[in-house]
């Protein structure tokens, strides 16, 4: 009998998605998850879930478009699992009488949404998202307490709703903050804001069905709502899709030669990444930092180290190439947001490829033994 083929996750790293998605991968891999395929086109998914997670979900709708919302939304209705975290949440969610042609599959109400939200007290920039009529407001940031079907853990928000549904049931609610959160409104409005709101709801639509969470619970330094995480994974049966190996085999000279090249350029970036400290740029309806950039490089020179310990490796020819050219142009980027936009999805997608070449090479056949 043929093996039955694992989960296959489709995970959104185009336009509107932020780093947070890193998050999610590498906690999916420290669990032996490595069947993801990374996409940014959402015209024909060959998954058993599709998960959209943090960013900004004007961007997304900008970059997909309503053909991309149809393809989406087909998707789910065919028995796919739609897996939303944060703005990939808000995106599902038909919280205003008049919405924005989104996903829209759950209707209800957002407890941060107002016309008039409350007065802010700190990091403005994070505060409010215009919607409508009126703001998307975040009252805090960081961990909160949560009851996730009745057991109670941590995870943090950075950004996701408080959520008042009966179009979806709950299995998890806000029910206090920690010491590590971060109020961006007065305590008592943001206690009326979120507590005793849900924090993760479910729904089924026709053979699909969706997860939306509010919180973060891939995190990386939430072990507890990691695990909650990959268990409801555990729990979707597999359809039989088959992820294509990304890249070709090198091995010797060849591949220290490659991973030499990628590894400089890298290195360059990150460098000069970090010493972009005095810049903030607005990409869509979200503040990026040098510290967003650094964090990509980071993550990609820890992929290239992973590389660099293997014999025989995945690669694809022009990342050397990808590599010097984004590392020249964030030493020559300034406060120019379009500049600053070209650079962030040159490094989403350099990122991207470089877990998919590191996941295929522990997925490759193993080289024949010598007699």
């Amino acid at each position: 009998m043929t093996p039955e083929r694992p989960l296959k996750i489709a995970l959104y790293t185009g336009k509107g998605a932020s780093h947070s998605w890193i998050w999610f991968v590498d906690t999916l891999r420290s669990h032996g998850i490595i069947t993801i395929e990374f996409i940014t086109d959402v015209r024909d998914i060959a998954a058993d879930v599709l998960v959209v997670s943090g960013g900004d979900p004007f961007a997304l709708f900008s970059h997909i478009g309503r053909e991309g919302v149809s393809r989406m939304r087909s998707f789910v209705e065919k028995g796919g699992t739609y897996i939303g975290i944060c703005a990939g949440t808000y995106f599902a969610l038909k919280f205003h009488d008049d919405p924005y042609p989104w996903l829209n599959l759950v209707r209800g109400e957002i407890s941060n949404f107002a016309v008039e939200p409350p007065p802010n007290i700190r990091m403005p920039h994070k505060y409010l998202v215009r919607y409508r009529d009126g703001y998307v407001f975040h009252p805090v940031r960081e961990a909160i307490t949560l009851n996730y079907n009745g057991a109670i853990i941590q995870a943090p928000l950075y950004g996701g709703p408080g959520i008042l549904s009966a179009d979806a049931e709950s299995q998890a609610s806000y029910t206090n903050f920690t010491p590590k959160t971060m109020f961006l409104c007065e305590k008592e409005a943001a206690t009326q804001a979120l507590l005793g709101k849900k924090a993760l709801v479910t729904k089924k639509v026709s053979r699909g069905c969706l997860y939306l969470f509010g919180p973060h619970f891939e995190h990386p330094y939430f072990p507890e709502a990691n695990r909650e995480l990959v268990t409801l994974l555990s729990r979707i049966p597999p359809r039989g899709y088959h992820l294509e190996l990304t890249g070709s085999p090198i091995t010797g000279t060849e591949k220290r030669t490659w991973v030499k090249d990628v590894k400089r350029w890298i290195s360059n970036g990150r460098l000069a990444a970090l010493g972009l400290q005095n810049f903030q740029w607005k990409i869509g309806e979200k503040m990026y930092d040098p510290e967003r950039l650094a964090y990509f490089f980071q993550a990609c020179f820890t992929l290239v180290a992973f590389l660099e310990s293997q014999q025989s490796i995945r690669a694809i020819p022009d990342i050397p190439n990808r590599a010097q050219t984004l590392a020249l142009q964030v030493r020559k980027l300034g406060p120019d947001a379009n500049e600053a936009e070209i650079i962030l999805e040159g490094i989403k997608t350099l990122t991207s490829d470089l877990y998919s070449l590191a996941f295929s090479t522990l997925q490759q056949p193993l080289p024949p033994q010598r007699p």
